[in-house]
């Protein structure tokens, strides 16, 4: 299963993207919005469940 989640601000004003994908786990950081971080995220997971499905996983 694939999950991201956008978390902050942090001290800079800066939002991250936690990413879990398939049990690994893994941070983006550096986002000016949490919408920013949310677009990215909705593309990001799209085209791993594009890649999944090229490859016949779910």
């Amino acid at each position: 299963m694939s999950k991201a989640v956008a978390t902050g601000p942090d001290a800079q004003g800066k939002f991250a993207l936690e990413i879990n994908i398939g049990g690994l786990t893994g941070a983006i950081a550096g986002f000016s919005s949490k919408m920013e971080a949310e677009d990215y995220a909705t593309s990001l997971l799209r085209r791993v469940k594009e890649l999944a499905k090229a490859d016949g996983l779910k």
